[in-house]
């Protein structure tokens, strides 16, 4: 079989579809990736076949935006500089690349993927990795803009999305959308990714339903596998510098902020004098040294990278920004979680986490030092966070999510 695989977006986004190819390559079938050329060097890793959509300097542009995280411009960066511009040169890619036997696994963002199944039947399935990516009126998500509440009226839910759909979203997809499809023969759509997104033919949940069960308006098709989990360098020995900290002293604190997030000065520095005030140890995670306070004080160490799974068995509380793949990683190993979300899916990852009574979060305005350090205690100190940790921990021994989505997809054919 040969697995196509697209996926326009961040590295969160592309990454859990690495992932898969992975899974589905183990299982002897030819797997081709279809993103951006950022990645390639990450499909050729794991012995991918690779077909580039856009330029290196596209992406660049998108993760050095000013706007990236800002909760009411973000959903605009993202489709106009990583989406839309690429679903005419995605679908020539992706007919090019069809064969016999051929499956398009797409994420939902790849709206070439939609095209060509309609123009040339081709079998796909859709995943989402978010469980905001499959929109619902009885379960609405939060966001940093406006959150509804689940108590409220159907019909007003509804009425949101509604406006949603025609106001904010319709209009950044659609106009490119809809002018390509009638060259292709094929009539308008509209409520992109309400409804029009979703594949007819299967639609896969990358995250379990105990964090986010199916509801009654979903795509009947819809299945839910787990959280892929897959760690980059995660089978590599934990690095000299890193046991030695972590052996050195009580478990530390993990501080990690997105990784295209380029401002993270400010987070950095309440981290260190929250860390300070709390009397515990910490490792700062961070590729980018500008962000860092120029000394860091005894006990607070920093490294531009380590895997997760590293480090996770050790660590008190992971503080991070609310990302998908690094809440379940954390989930996994039963550590408390403290998220200071800005954008995207990240709050309502975050009213998730602290719906399970794992985790806890704080906005940007809410980062001080005495909130952050109020929350560090709480998480490390409360016995009832750590009992849930570890029953959310018992979900994950002896499941394989990966293996578990690859039959399903494999089952289209």
């Amino acid at each position: 079989m040969h697995i196509l695989i697209a996926a326009l977006g961040s590295y969160g986004d592309v990454y859990p579809f690495v992932g898969l190819g992975v899974a589905f390559k183990r299982r002897g079938h030819n797997v081709t990736l279809l993103t951006n050329p950022f990645f390639e060097e990450l499909a050729g890793k794991y012995g991918l076949d690779f077909v580039p959509i856009g330029t290196r300097q596209q992406y660049e542009q998108f993760a050095n935006h000013p706007a990236l995280f800002d909760p009411r411009k973000s959903l605009s960066v993202f489709f106009e500089t990583l989406v839309v511009p690429f679903i005419r040169p995605a679908y020539a890619r992706l007919c090019e690349q069809m064969q016999d036997e051929t499956v398009i696994v797409s994420g939902i963002t790849a709206f070439a993927a939609r095209l060509v199944q309609e123009t040339h039947q081709a079998p796909v399935v859709t995943v989402h990795n978010i469980p905001m990516g499959i929109k619902s009126t009885y379960e609405m998500p939060r966001n940093g803009t406006l959150s509804f509440p689940n108590w409220l009226p159907l019909a007003v839910k509804r009425l949101y999305w509604w406006v949603a759909d025609r106001a904010v979203v319709d209009p950044l997809i659609c106009p490119e959308l809809n002018a390509f499809r009638r060259e292709l023969g094929l009539a308008p759509v509209s409520r992109i990714l309400t409804r029009w997104c979703h594949s007819p033919q299967m639609v896969i949940g990358l995250f379990p339903p105990w964090f986010a069960g199916p509801q009654p308006d979903w795509p009947p098709e819809t299945r839910l596998t787990g959280f892929p989990l897959f760690d980059e360098g995660q089978e590599a020995a934990v690095a000299p510098d890193v046991r030695s900290f972590l052996d050195d002293g009580e478990s530390p604190i993990v501080f990690l902020p997105a990784s295209l997030m380029q401002q993270g000065r400010g987070f950095f520095e309440v981290a260190v004098r929250s860390c300070q005030a709390a009397g515990k140890r910490a490792i700062l995670l961070s590729r980018y040294k500008h962000h860092l306070p120029s000394a860091l004080p005894k006990g607070i160490r920093h490294f531009e990278y380590v895997p997760l799974a590293h480090i996770l068995p050790e660590v008190e509380v992971l503080v991070h920004q609310g990302g998908i793949g690094t809440c379940a990683q954390a989930l996994r190993h039963g550590v408390p979680q403290l998220i200071r979300p800005l954008a995207y899916d990240q709050f309502d990852n975050a009213w998730r986490l602290k719906r399970l009574g794992v985790g806890d979060w704080l906005t940007a305005n809410e980062w001080r030092v005495q909130a952050v350090t109020e929350k560090l205690q709480t998480l490390s100190g409360s016995s009832k966070v750590r009992e849930g940790c570890q029953a959310v921990a018992g979900k994950f021994v002896g499941i394989d999510p990966l293996l578990d989505t690859c039959m399903l997809i494999e089952s289209v054919l």
